[in-house]
């Protein structure tokens, strides 16, 4: 007979069921979604300038410093040269390209920007048509030598120092310290009246007197006149303040003025300090010190606009970090392409966006510009992970060119309100980070932008000890190996994602082997796809090599071999992102992922580069917290060195850099920064050999190797040249690769492109046949293939390391454009590379270069 199952084992599974799920609603989305209190923003206040007009001077053996006090700019002028560097033009209120826009003539003379969101839109205050004009403004020197400004910017009706009402014994009083005629005119701008003249007034002009001036039906009372023009009241201020009119009587005066309503015009405090460092100049700009409405949030900052801005009429150039640097020219005359911007280390994937069209990214945080034979370098020393570098030529806007850094301070998202309204509602940020800005401008004694490159370089071993390691004189050499990647098979006439090996372990050992018989020295590998799921990473949560490519037994064998061989071999693995991660890999999206300022989960759809629009029909991935990223890289490190790994491999760190905005738990970019740089150090101090891609500034002084660095940039098309600048700052203290020579769409281009810029070799593998990506997301390995480039491959590195013998551990001192398509690069012990990009042989001053070739002269070249 059938036994009866009781009412508790029926009910059980339900009341489990619903257990976790109130758990879940109570310790998760309840805390995560619940209203939270508002974070009240710091609440501005409003200045005013009352100090002399003497000129506030910092001055040492290198640099004067002169700030106007009328109107905040300054001079800044270099002792040696005599070169003189203007915080604005000259004559910028004069200029005939911006005189027809106030706004124009306005950023002209100003030394900040401010852009704030409304109910309006976004909207831009710069602070001298906002502030300066109205002398909105303190300056206050410090201890310390420096000197602060600090502003107030918005629409702020200005306050002159006289008595809005007085009474009559009062005004009496200080008109009978004024001279005769001085006090007669003081009386014209006032109105006497009495209790008696109150009462005779009709009823509605004495309802809106009282309404102002209550005390006057009480006692007689001097009313300055309301159509009193502001030139005369700065006068009579000047008069009042000689008889010895002070603040403490404006504001006993002010307590007979009624409904004076608070202004609630969007206001914003901003401080800039200046200080002197030597041959340096710093200009800071502490967020702590920025105030603003809850309801007018300040979204960017934009610092010394106009700094050394170029007039039409001047020549030399602009230098922006765009891939490894490039030139803008002084009046080029590119008014149909837009201004150049690009966002530092790239975009923030923790802010939304509807499609991309361009992908903006610096590596190192520096711009610059020339002028009168010399140059200056401003190199972004804090907050610069909020920054974006913009640059634009003569006669768009003004007569001027100019180059600056427009930094984010509260970051924002639209919120999805509902499909049955159109307004857009936004969530921002709930308070203001605690970072200050920091610029450092370094003047240099030439125009040439070698030598701006070469400043630059001496400032990174000045300030990075980790620089200081010797380096091998041979050429690097890098090699990936792809191990496995995801692709839809049919089995048993169904669809089944499945992984597939396209390296096997025992193959990569084959591979290593025969590098090592091709390779004159200085060979690195790493080995991507070969953990948790492939080249499409899962979650890092426990780190299992792919079984289908040999497994644990196979890595060892493989880790083996390279000590052996001594070639570093560096696992590759991916921890701010995550793929087709779920509960089974130790990843819960609402607990793991990172968030918009929405509370939205980051979940990014790849995009189409011909529509710009997401590709709703490709898998989405997950950015996740920082904590649980580095957890990730924290468990790659520690499996490596459980396996005696030789190296360690990171595709995102290094090239990749994003925040993570959620309400309850916010982390800065600038805070995720550190955290990458202490996993670096981390990962150095546990393997011994770090790769990293691209090498944003702040992670090349961790790496052994940088490969697939950008060098030629993105080309925008008011760019004028792309410059090896970066590349000059660095070599000869970490070495770095250009892309995959065997993946460029012209591989002999890119070859050309590594000789001029000094960079290693860098190629991709598969073992398989590339037959395998057909019907996958991996076209780009197409050329990936071992058996077709292993010949080649040989050749090229062969020649290349013999060409290029004894120049990686050598600095860059010098780089020239000889004629349209052909370049030297000069390095410090005489030996030059002449590179040829052209169809026809270049031949001068006794040397021919091959076209389409590289030559190497001088040093120790043979």
């Amino acid at each position: 007979m059938r036994k009866k199952k009781s009412w508790f084992g029926i009910l059980f599974p339900w009341l489990l069921c619903a257990a976790l799920l109130a758990a879940l609603v109570f310790f998760v989305l309840i805390p995560l979604y619940a209203p939270q209190a508002g974070s009240e923003l710091p609440a501005p206040v409003i200045s005013f300038y009352d100090g002399g007009k003497k000129p506030y001077v910092m001055e040492n053996e290198h640099l004067l410093f002169e700030l106007d006090p009328k109107t905040t700019q300054f001079t800044l002028t270099e002792k040696a040269s005599g070169r003189v560097w203007r915080s604005n033009p000259e004559n910028a209120a004069a200029d005939e390209k911006a005189k027809n826009s106030a706004a124009n003539r306005g950023v002209l003379q100003s030394t900040l920007v401010v852009t704030y969101s409304s109910a309006d839109g976004v909207i831009d205050y710069n602070n001298y048509q906002y502030g300066i004009e109205n002398g909105n403004y303190l300056i206050e020197p410090q201890e310390d030598g420096s000197i602060d400004v600090i502003y107030s910017i918005g629409k702020i009706e200005k306050t002159y120092m006289l008595p809005t009402a007085i009474t009559v014994e009062r005004f009496e009083k200080f008109t009978g310290e004024m001279a005769k005629a001085k006090a007669s005119r003081v009386k014209k701008v006032y109105t006497q009246y009495t209790p008696e003249k109150v009462a005779a007034m009709k009823e509605d002009e004495r309802t809106a007197l009282l309404a102002l001036y209550p005390e006057a039906a009480n006692q007689p009372l001097y009313v300055l006149i309301a159509s009193t023009k502001e030139s005369n009241k700065e006068s009579i201020a000047e008069i009042f303040a000689a008889a010895g009119y002070t603040q403490e009587d404006y504001d006993f005066d002010m307590q007979l003025v009624a409904g004076r309503a608070e202004s609630t015009n969007p206001v914003f405090n901003v401080t800039i300090s200046y200080a002197l460092d030597g041959e340096d100049f710093l200009v800071e700009v502490p967020y702590d010190s920025i105030r603003c409405r809850t309801e007018y949030p300040i979204t960017h900052l934009t610092v010394l606009p106009m700094f050394g801005a170029a007039g039409a009429q001047e020549e030399g150039f602009m230098l922006v970090p765009d891939g490894g640097g490039a030139l803008i020219r002084y009046n080029n005359g590119k008014l149909n392409q837009n201004s150049y911007f690009a966002n530092m280390y790239g975009w923030d994937y923790a802010m939304a966006r509807n499609e991309v069209v361009s992908e903006t990214k610096c590596a190192f945080p520096v711009f610059g510009m020339t002028g009168g034979g010399g140059s200056f370098l401003c190199i972004l020393e804090g907050a610069a992970s909020y920054a974006g570098i913009q640059a634009d030529i003569s006669m768009r806007y003004n007569s001027y060119n100019w180059a600056c850094a427009k930094y984010h301070v509260l970051h924002s998202d639209r919120y999805n309100v509902s499909a049955k309204t159109e307004r857009l509602v936004y969530m921002f940020e709930k308070e203001i980070p605690e970072d200050t800005i920091s610029q450092r401008y370094r003047f240099v004694d030439s125009d040439d932008y070698a030598d701006m490159a070469v400043a630059y370089g001496d400032y990174l071993r000045e300030t990075t000890p980790e620089y200081a390691d010797a380096l091998s004189g041979e050429m690097p050499v890098s090699v990936e190996l792809v191990g496995a990647i995801d692709k839809t098979v049919v089995k048993l006439g169904m669809p089944v994602d499945s992984i597939v090996p396209v390296t096997t372990f025992k193959e990569a050992q084959e591979i290593l082997n025969a590098l090592d018989g091709m390779a004159a020295g200085n060979l690195s590998v790493r080995m991507a796809g070969w953990a948790n799921g492939g080249v499409t990473q899962t979650a890092l949560t426990k780190v299992k090599p792919v079984r289908q490519i040999g497994g644990g037994k196979g890595m060892d064998a493989l880790i083996e071999s390279a000590n052996a061989l001594g070639i570093p071999l560096c696992f590759d693995g991916i921890s701010c992102f995550v793929y087709d991660s779920g509960l089974l890999e130790g990843f819960i999206p609402f607990r793991d992922a990172a968030r918009y300022t929405t509370r939205e989960q980051v979940d990014i759809q790849p995009y189409s580069i011909i529509t710009y629009q997401p590709e709703h029909w490709r898998d989405f991935f997950y950015l996740v917290k920082p904590e649980y990223a580095k957890t990730g890289a924290d468990n790659l490190i520690a499996a490596l060195e459980k396996k005696n790994a030789s190296g360690v491999a990171f595709r995102d760190i290094g090239s990749l850099l994003s925040g993570d905005y959620n309400p309850r738990n916010t982390t800065t970019r600038e805070q995720v920064k550190q955290m990458n740089i202490d996993t670096l150090v981390k990962a150095r101090d546990s393997i011994g050999y770090v790769m990293i891609r691209e090498g944003f500034d702040y992670a090349a002084p961790y790496a052994d190797l940088i490969t697939d660095m950008e060098l030629a940039g993105a080309g925008y098309s008011i760019l004028d040249e792309a410059v090896p600048f970066y590349q000059i700052a660095l070599h000869g203290a970490v070495q770095y690769t250009g892309k995959p020579l065997n993946l460029a769409r012209d591989f002999t281009q890119e070859l050309l492109r590594c000789a001029e810029y000094g960079a290693g070799l860098n190629f991709t593998f598969m073992a398989e046949d590339t037959k395998v990506l057909q019907d996958t997301v991996h076209s780009g390995y197409y050329g990936a293939s071992y058996a077709q480039w292993k010949n080649e491959a040989a050749e090229l590195i062969a020649s290349y390391q013999s060409v290029m013998s004894g120049l990686n551990s050598v600095r860059i001192t010098g780089h020239e454009v000889l004629a349209s398509g052909v370049r030297m690069t000069v390095y410090e012990n005489g030996a030059r590379v002449f590179v040829n990009y052209t169809q026809q042989d270049y031949a001068a001053d006794g040397v021919t270069v091959p076209a389409r070739s590289y030559l190497v002269t001088g040093g120790d070249a043979q």
